[in-house]
């Protein structure tokens, strides 16, 4: 005859297994034998809630005896099944007695974490979860801090904690994947893959680990192998949202955007979820360079904003944010409320209405880059950094590899928050305030809506320096800038599209993509004396004019009000939007938009006369 511990045994290598059926069998088995077995209780009540079974689930915890209500395990499940059927208050005392019977119970103070976070406690959170990781050195426990420093954009962090974790279980797909994505963030792709490839082969069903390694392929260029992940997503799971959009956003790299609409329409129209569906389709159209389709569809939403779920309206805030910014209605983006201030800053509604509150609360806060914000969308926010804290010395938080772009804009108080040694404590600053928040903030503490202009520092000295290099060739000094390789725009294929051109051709090119130069006689290598970002601004700021696609040297020559051509996808970035052909964020710069998704190389003998005509009239 079997045994109850050969039951028990059997029945948690299932449950590890996720054969959960299996699983309910042999726990019933036991109870049958044992009715008031504790733990074979609470795995049969964990097996149905794997198998989506609320209600029975519920009806099992009629079945508790006295025991049950001393054991923690069964009162932290007792408060998962509550949470699960909308009973918060209920979910939250039943934690809170788990953990005072013990108050290093792993899965309790994970379930109160999630609580602390929920109310922006994050200093609690932290001190509850490294108490129970002093005592109890779980993976899950570390799993948890892992994911609350990543959360908050601390990666070199996050990324410590999550190797501790794997090194003491390496098969563990949640911790596989937590460790690719904060390096596929740190934008170390090629040691990412390893990690999400692991994870997919222990759980290859998992939609985020198909959709991280979907976007791992796409940041490295591997469209095809991208979209493979991404399409498999779809297929597995054709109700999942980010996995649609996901697929949309690289079809649309590949120029095939419309194609992933069109797949995705009837998708949309039958979805059982109409608002995640509805808000899905709105960042698509956005995705396939139609943004005001986005506002058709998503403005009238905002009426009823209040009454949405949180993490509903703050996704559709976003969406909004970026299509208003797309669509140039600046106005329009202030009047969209954002709850981010309120919780990173610490303040009620009424502080917050306050200005002079508000604005001495700024002036203690760190700049955090959060990992939302792109490289390029930092350049243009930078415009409001002087009105918003105390001027260069504010602090600024990010990652190492933005250290010098921080600087390049005046900042030398940057601190790093992927440095994989932390001396203390990350939350080193009472309040923090994030980046790409900005244009949240009231326009009579942050400035008008476009910032002024210049706002790129230089250093005299280079400035001087490049002056006198270039004053031996003729004027006007025109600068070029390009991509690294195809379907960027190379200088190959740039300047066949150039016409004729009085002065000095000017590489601002400094990396190896100065290869391109090779053949190209009459253009001047200023790039082989760029050492540091402030050496390419002082000589941004000495040019007479700069042409070339989205990226540094084009925001830097913006930042530095020297004229400009940009010339841009046909998915335009929010901070590329032009009114009659001029940039809205850079008032000196020129904007040529692609007409339609494509490869530069055939798209740039299309805008050879538009690109002719906007060089003519500034020469």
């Amino acid at each position: 005859m079997l045994l109850v511990d050969d039951r028990l045994k059997a029945a948690r290598e299932h449950a590890a297994a996720g054969r959960h059926d299996n699983a309910a069998l042999l726990f019933e088995s036991i109870l049958d034998v044992s009715p008031g077995h504790g733990e074979a209780l609470c795995g049969l009540i964990e097996a149905q809630l794997a198998k989506g079974q609320l209600e029975t689930a519920q009806a099992l915890l009629k079945k508790a005896t006295a025991a049950s209500g001393r054991d923690p395990g069964f009162l932290t499940l007792a408060a998962k099944i509550a949470l699960l059927s909308e009973n918060g208050s209920e979910a939250e005392r039943l934690t809170e007695r788990a953990l005072a019977i013990d108050p290093y119970f792993v899965e309790a103070a994970l379930l109160k974490a999630d609580f602390l976070a929920s109310s922006g406690a994050l200093s609690d959170l932290e001190d509850l979860l490294n108490s129970v990781r002093v005592r109890n050195p779980d993976p899950h426990i570390l799993l948890g801090i892992s994911k609350l420093y990543y959360s908050h954009g601390l990666l070199g962090p996050a990324l410590t904690v999550a190797q501790e974790a794997l090194s003491l279980k390496p098969e563990s797909a949640d911790l596989n994947i937590l460790v690719g994505q904060i390096l596929s963030a740190l934008g170390d792709h090629g040691k990412a893959e390893p990690f999400l490839e692991t994870a997919h082969l222990q759980d290859p069903a998992n939609p985020e680990i198909l959709l991280a390694l979907a976007n791992n392929a796409a940041a490295t260029g591997q469209l095809t192998e991208a979209v493979r992940f991404a399409d498999r997503a779809k297929i597995l799971f054709p109700d999942l949202m980010p996995a649609w959009l996901s697929y949309i956003r690289i079809k649309a790299n590949r120029g095939e955007a419309i194609e992933a609409l069109r797949e995705f329409a009837p998708v949309a129209k039958a979805a059982k979820n109409r608002m995640d569906a509805t808000l899905t389709l709105g960042a698509a159209y956005r995705l396939a360079g139609e943004p005001e389709k986005t506002l058709q569809l998503l403005e009238p939403l905002l009426a009823s904003a209040p009454q949405l779920d949180e993490p509903v309206r703050l996704q559709l805030f976003s969406i909004l944010r970026d299509a208003f910014l797309s669509t140039g209605q600046l106005e329009k983006v202030a009047t969209i409320p954002d709850t981010f201030l309120t919780t990173n800053l610490q303040l009620s509604e009424d502080a917050m209405a306050d200005h002079e509150a508000l604005a001495n609360r700024l002036r203690s806060a760190a700049l955090v880059i959060d990992p939302k914000l792109s490289n390029l969308e930092f350049m243009v926010m930078a415009r409001f950094f002087g009105e918003l804290g105390r001027g260069f010395d504010t602090p600024v938080v990010g990652t190492s590899a933005l250290s010098q772009l921080a600087q390049l804009f005046g900042y030398e108080n940057y601190l790093p928050n992927d440095a994989h040694e932390t001396s203390g404590k990350p939350f080193e600053f009472s309040h923090a305030f994030p980046v790409s928040q900005v244009l949240a903030v009231p326009a009579t503490l942050r400035g008008g809506l476009t910032g002024k202009v210049p706002y790129l520092p230089i250093r005299e000295d280079l400035h001087q320096r490049w002056h006198d290099a270039l004053s031996e060739f003729p004027r006007p000094w025109i600068g070029l800038a390009w991509n690294e390789s195809p379907p960027g725009l190379t200088l190959d294929t740039l300047l066949p599209s150039l016409p004729p051109m009085p002065g000095t051709l000017i590489s601002t090119i400094w990396d190896h993509s100065r290869e391109q130069l090779a053949g190209h006689k009459g253009i001047i290598d200023a790039g082989r004396h760029i050492r540091r970002l402030d050496d390419l601004a002082a000589l941004l700021h000495a040019l007479d004019f700069v042409i070339g696609p989205d990226g540094i040297v084009l925001h830097a020559a913006g930042a530095a009000n020297t004229p400009g051509l940009a010339l841009v996808s046909h998915m335009t970035p929010w901070y590329w939007h032009a009114r009659d052909g001029r940039s809205l964020w850079y008032p000196d710069m020129d904007v040529v938009r692609a007409p339609r998704f494509g490869h530069w190389a055939t798209l740039m003998p299309e805008l050879a006369e538009e690109i002719e005509g906007r060089i003519n009239d500034r020469f």
